[in-house]
């Protein structure tokens, strides 16, 4: 029998090698291939009879919460209904079936690194698919549907099987932090060269929100001796932050997107005016946000480019429009409890590898929010955000019981 922790291992080469829109069409159901691994998944954890060991703590309920909450105000505000529920109910049910196999794959540190070093064995096989793409303007999961490949200003935009090349160079370095996290401990020269591997997909993206990522990534796995003063930092940047915005003449998004520019082919501009456009047009967005319509910007802000519709590259304004701002206030809440969560257990932690693979993961969700800010995830990439939730859960469980057990 295969045992409970392995079940999510054939999730993660799924999110690695399987183009995130392949499915069987039956009549008007599409059976996507992770949607019936998931489900596979989920039967066999049943079969095993151990689910019932795991009540619902605080950061599941957010990430339910926030999923119902969204696909509930998105119904409302939809002119399809039933178009509208059979988008949400597919997203809706894959995000909960997906959640639930990751968290109950989960049960010990070991579960962990077996994601980890599943994730490392990934990237170093999807190195020579990345580099021929790279080299030759030819995806060879062609076979697989991914035909399309991306050229921007003469350089070649690597996607492997993600539906575009920004989502797979935040891929990669979002799995950086847990890679380098688990070196700590097995110093191990393959999780090296699978951090060498993913460091290479970012730069074969060539986008510029990867890029910007993967540096802060960084900067946050470098704060690692001083994470006592992490709470100390975060005040500080907000404090900047807010400085910034109120002494510049411009916005802060216009310093971030427009001033801090990695690449100059970029759509830093396009971003700018995407939020600016999003706090003019408050009113209309807040309640219930655009349903199904989704926001009609484009038309009249930007209609000298000649755009069909509002393209959204920004996860946080995605929520926003689709399921209001109390949607988008619950993900981010879920996304400071997950962070929070993650770096408290790795404080609390006595053995330094302990501290580094709470770190880690800690900082992987940090990478998740600076990507927000450059775009909407889809496809496989939120399956790592479901992944990354899901180990701040069981942290969340493994500290209250810790602390409990202590009183």
């Amino acid at each position: 029998m295969v045992r409970k922790e392995n079940v999510v291992v054939p999730l993660i080469i799924a999110m690695c090698f399987l183009p995130a829109d392949i499915s069987i069409k039956i009549g008007t159901l599409d059976f996507y291939a992770v949607r019936v691994i998931a489900l596979v998944g989920l039967l066999k954890i049943y079969a095993c009879g151990d689910y019932v060991r795991i009540r619902l703590n605080t950061i599941d309920k957010y990430f339910i919460y926030y999923n119902l909450l969204g696909t509930i105000v998105y119904l409302l505000a939809s002119q399809d209904k039933f178009g509208a529920f059979i988008f949400k109910s597919g997203v809706f049910v894959d995000s909960i079936i997906i959640y639930l196999v990751i968290r109950y794959s989960i049960y010990s540190k070991d579960s962990i690194r077996l994601i980890i070093r599943t994730f490392s064995v990934c990237v170093i096989v999807l190195l020579p698919f990345t580099i021929f793409e790279f080299y030759s303007a030819n995806n060879l999961f062609s076979v697989l549907g991914r035909n399309a490949i991306s050229i921007r200003d003469g350089e070649i935009r690597a996607a492997a099987t993600f539906s575009h090349s920004i989502l797979y160079g935040s891929f990669a370095a979002a799995l950086v932090p847990i890679l380098w996290a688990d070196y700590k401990k097995s110093r191990s020269k393959v999780r090296l060269f699978s951090i060498f591997c993913c460091v290479f997909f970012v730069y074969a993206s060539s986008s510029s929100g990867p890029i910007v990522a993967l540096a802060a990534i960084i900067c946050f796995l470098w704060f690692f001796k001083w994470k006592q003063y992490s709470s100390l930092l975060a005040r500080f940047m907000l404090s900047v932050a807010i400085f910034i915005h109120v002494v510049r003449e411009s916005p802060l998004w216009h310093f971030l997107y427009v001033r801090i520019s990695v690449k100059g082919s970029s759509t830093g501009y396009h971003r700018y005016m995407l939020v600016d456009a999003a706090v003019k047009e408050f009113s209309n967005w807040w309640l219930f946000g655009y349903g199904d319509v989704g926001p009609q910007w484009h038309t009249k802000y930007w209609p000298h480019t000649w755009a069909t519709f509002t393209d959204v590259t920004n996860h946080y304004l995605l929520e926003g429009v689709r399921g209001g701002f109390f949607t988008m206030l619950l993900f981010i809440i879920l996304c400071y409890k997950v962070i929070t969560t993650l770096v408290s257990y790795s404080k609390s932690e006595t053995e330094i590898e302990d501290q580094w693979l709470w770190w880690g993961v800690a900082v992987m969700m940090m990478g998740h929010c600076v990507t927000f800010l450059s775009v909407a995830y889809f496809g496989q990439i939120t399956m790592l955000l479901y992944l990354t939730i899901a180990i701040a859960a069981y942290a969340y469980d493994e500290r209250w019981f810790s602390t409990s057990s202590n009183l």
